[in-house]
């Protein structure tokens, strides 16, 4: 019995059942580049379900598209917070718990199921990325005390973490923070009179605030950033797709995506920055992702 016991706790340990024995589920996130790149072919061994704007290729994965209705039961289902939310997944995960799921974008640490994970991204990181590309946005424009804003509610942290990437551009550079409530017509009012005290990019949490802002800028003919730009769904549901094949399931709690990761780096960049700075800042993106900055 004791060398069954110990064979066991090997297995869990080295992976082949289940995640855990001490690792931390941001450090385990940190795999999903080599996780997901291996070139290896071969056939088709795990149907997992995918609802919502998420691209997974997997080797050893069957992709099928659907509604969670129709792909409840599969032995993981990919879900976009786009699409539902955690508590939608969790009755779901209860009801049929033969399967896995794993709601991408959104947290599950308050309906926690065996079967259930939540794949949520460092959102100050995040934000440090937005304030990078907005330093190298106002860094192009000619003039002296460049403003950047941070519009919405009181997320100190993540304002901080924008400032931190605008100073690591331009050190002399002026965060503004104009902080509204979540009501799009506030956030656009916050908006607007942040570009009154010479704000030339504006910077948002997202969600319908994160649009007004955004929207608001545009109308202004300036650039307008949100923290779902630097986010890469689709990287994080390929590595829980991949564990997945290997035999690996997530739940009861969130798996954390970091800048090493590769969850996070630039998924689209506002059409309103110059073509040759959307270049620059997407090369001091992805030199901060790899490492190589400070």
């Amino acid at each position: 019995m004791r060398l069954i016991a110990a064979t066991v706790l090997a297995l869990l340990c080295a992976g082949l059942l289940l995640v855990g024995c001490g690792t931390s589920k941001e450090t385990v996130a940190t795999t999903v580049a080599a996780t997901t790149t291996s070139a290896a072919a071969a056939p088709p061994r795990l149907a997992v379900g995918v609802v919502g704007p998420l691209q997974v290729t997997v080797p050893g994965v069957k992709v099928v598209h659907g509604s969670l209705r129709t792909l409840a039961g599969l032995p993981l289902v990919l879900v976009s917070s786009s699409r539902t939310g955690a508590k939608t997944l969790a009755a779901v995960a209860r009801r049929e718990p033969r399967g896995h799921y794993a709601l991408v974008g959104g947290s599950t640490e308050a309906e926690r199921q065996p079967n259930l994970a939540g794949l949520v991204f460092r959102e100050d990181q995040a934000a440090r990325l937005a304030g990078l590309v907005a330093g190298h946005v106002v860094s192009d424009n000619a003039g002296a005390s460049p403003r950047v804003a941070w519009i919405g509610p009181q997320e100190r942290s993540l304002a901080a973490g924008a400032t931190r990437g605008l100073h690591s551009v331009v050190p002399d550079a002026t965060m503004l923070r104009q902080w509204t409530s979540r009501v799009p017509a506030r956030c656009k009012e916050g908006a607007l009179a942040a570009i009154s005290r010479g704000a030339t990019v504006l910077i948002a949490h997202g969600g319908l605030c994160g649009e007004a802002v955004a929207n608001a800028a545009h109308e202004q003919g300036l650039v307008g950033l949100q923290l779902g730009d630097f986010e890469l769904p689709s990287v994080a549901a390929n590595w829980v797709a991949s564990e997945a094949e290997h035999g690996i399931y997530h739940g009861d709690g969130d798996v954390v995506f970091g800048l090493r990761s590769g969850a996070l780096g630039v998924g689209r960049l506002d059409p309103a920055i110059p073509a040759a700075v959307a270049v620059q800042a997407r090369a001091a993106v992805q030199e901060l992702v790899g490492g190589l900055a400070p």
